[in-house]
């Protein structure tokens, strides 16, 4: 992450806190006291009075009365010599806000401290600081220093009196040199988190340690972040945890792509927010934080080692070569194909412009991704071997990305090159099984493993073909039919050239599938693949002179009638975001995502 970023995210959540934590019937109001306070214990000072009674790292200290008004927080140094002073203010240094938000007298207030306790009698200074996490203009802080001046230079006799002013630059600019720990975070997450960012520096991305302690951990916390009427600070301080965990991931070989993991539970956290509330600013939070954070932390990583991934056989990391490291070089590739399709559409969504250069750029930038993925698939096998029939999503990808720049051609060169790979698995020629209908890798490796089908398997169905075969209908008509032939014929009914039967296990159904109702109001959050409808598609007799156009009829015939059968509306959160959201609960993803810029609107029967 950019130094850059990390300060804009820091500051977008610093500026959203109240002045105080405190409960209210709304819920737990943040404030940035807490923050001051853990500044301070960074620098070793020692509290002598604070706004909150403190509390165990479960709770919420609780807010206080306050005796000096205009002293919010003062410490001691070590040496009990200077006694330090904060007044602090969630609002604007400006002329209007000066008077009418107490600037001015709580100034005055702090100016006076009564130093008659014990406990400051080796006072020999003090230092009053107005820290306020808003912005400022010229006008207020000419009042500020106007003020000061006046104040004088002393309290009492035996101790010297000298001003600061904190702004939100000021704290944040701190914040980023002493406090990038839990301690930043409000305190009741403290406990929870401290212990995700220790498993976060010791776990390796993808072990059993991770997706069965780290995971369910992190989705905890977000759920307890976000939970009630999450507001703009609960969703803003989503990334600064982010930007924490990366500190404690810097030992972790695996922390770059781990990272990216947890902030994409983050943001479907987030989107489920940003879904079912009105408010305008959470809206505007939850959008920032998928493209100035998600989606530009995508670039960055992406920028860096697109190259490594388009190297020759870059994802074969077994060195047994055995086609259990085959699979595992697989689950690698596509999960990269993922993320980077993700970026593809995700550009398409945000980028754009009427000029004619603000378009050059969009398709530079679209072209760019685009060149990322075709490198990975060039260079690396495991990228064009789908194991699993939910790895439609990531073909989706590919199609996407390539599709919304017009690469046709490499759309049907990678068509043409995944069907005479999947006819060597379909005929029993590789030692790989088929594709996995059910969706468990732990079956593929079984499979692989004993070189025996575990009676779980299966391999009979697929909403996998159905789709490749859909995607040809985005070429040209003398390609689509070659390859829906070519797919149909030989993939799914398991006949050769001549006609005659290349496999003993018999054809495949093709599934197409409808989502339930309520998709939009779940898939953010859980798994749907249990859901939803299923939709066969029956085996179909073929004209033999005109094999392609015949199956691309009744392909066609098929597609109008599922349409027509249950309308689906794409929704109006980014396509990106939805395929982000299949991709981690598992969730199969509705064919209307590429049947409407295929096909065009569903049209009613």
């Amino acid at each position: 992450m950019t130094p850059d970023l990390t300060t804009s995210f820091l500051t977008y959540y610093i500026r959203s806190l109240a002045e105080r934590t405190r409960e209210e019937k709304s819920g737990t109001k943040y404030g940035f006291d807490w923050i001051i306070y853990n500044v301070a214990l960074a620098d070793d000072l020692t509290p002598y009075r604070l706004p909150f009674i403190r509390r165990g790292p479960e709770e919420i200290s609780k807010t206080k009365t306050e005796p000096e008004f205009g002293i919010d927080l003062s410490f001691l140094s070590p040496d009990r010599r200077t006694l330090t002073i904060f007044a602090l203010k969630d609002e604007e240094l400006r002329n209007s806000t000066w008077t009418a938000n107490d600037f001015d007298a709580d100034i005055r207030r702090a100016a006076v401290p009564d130093l008659t306790p014990p406990e400051f009698r080796e006072v020999q200074e003090v230092k009053v600081i107005l820290a306020y996490n808003k912005d400022e203009d010229q006008t207020g802080i000419q009042l500020f220093n106007n003020l000061t001046k006046g104040l004088g230079s002393r309290v009492g006799d035996h101790a010297s009196l000298s001003f600061e002013r904190w702004n939100l630059t000021t704290i944040t600019e701190k914040v980023k040199t002493k406090l990038l720990t839990p301690s930043l975070l409000p305190q009741r997450f403290f406990s929870l988190f401290s212990y995700i960012c220790s498993q976060f520096a010791d776990f390796r991305h993808g072990s059993d340690e991770w997706n069965n302690q780290l995971i369910p951990n992190w989705r905890r916390f977000l759920e307890d972040v976000l939970k009630g009427n999450a507001d703009e600070r609960r969703i803003r301080l989503l990334p600064v945890a982010l930007i924490i965990l990366r500190e404690y991931g810097r030992e972790n070989q695996s922390a770059e792509t781990g990272w990216i993991d947890l902030a994409e539970w983050a943001m479907l956290a987030v989107w489920d927010v940003w879904r079912c509330t009105q408010k305008a600013d959470v809206k505007q939070a939850v959008c920032e934080i998928w493209v100035s954070f998600y989606l530009a932390e995508l670039e960055r990583y992406y920028s860096a080692h697109a190259q490594e991934l388009a190297y020759e056989d870059s994802l074969e990391t077994g060195r047994s070569g055995s086609w259990l490291d085959a699979i595992a070089a697989s689950v690698v590739a596509f999960w990269h194909i993922g993320r980077i399709g993700i970026l593809g559409i995700g550009f398409g969504e945000i980028l754009g412009g009427e000029s004619d250069e603000e378009r050059q750029r969009t398709f530079l930038a679209l072209q760019a991704v685009a060149n990322w993925l075709v490198g990975l698939l060039n260079a690396n096998s495991a990228a064009n071997r789908p194991l699993l029939d939910l790895h439609h999503i990531e073909l989706f990808l590919i199609w996407r990305t390539l599709w919304q720049i017009g690469r046709y051609d490499d759309i049907y060169h990678w068509l043409k090159g995944l069907h005479q790979r999947l006819l060597v698995r379909r005929t029993g020629s590789a030692h790989l099984p088929f594709i996995e209908g059910y969706n468990s890798l732990e079956h593929v490796f079984e499979f692989v493993a004993t070189g025996k089908k575990p009676p779980e398997y299966c391999d009979q169905s697929s909403l996998l073909l159905l789709s490749l075969i859909e995607f040809s209908f985005s070429l040209d008509p003398k390609r689509r039919d070659e390859l829906v032939e070519l797919f149909y014929s030989q993939i799914v009914v398991g006949q050769g050239a001549d006609g005659s039967e290349i496999t003993d296990s018999g054809p495949i159904d093709l599934m197409g599938w409808a989502p339930p109702e309520d998709w939009l109001d779940r898939v953010l959050s859980k798994s749907l693949a249990a859901e939803g409808e299923s939709q066969t598609l029956e085996p179909f007799a073929v004209e033999p002179e005109t094999e392609g156009a015949s199956i691309a009829t009744e392909i066609g015939k098929f597609v109008h009638q599922a349409r027509a059968a249950q309308k689906f509306e794409l929704p109006d959160i980014p396509a990106s975001v939805l395929v982000l959201a299949c991709l981690k609960l598992r969730s199969p993803l509705p064919p209307e995502f590429w049947r409407y810029p295929i096909f065009g609107a569903a049209l009613s029967t």
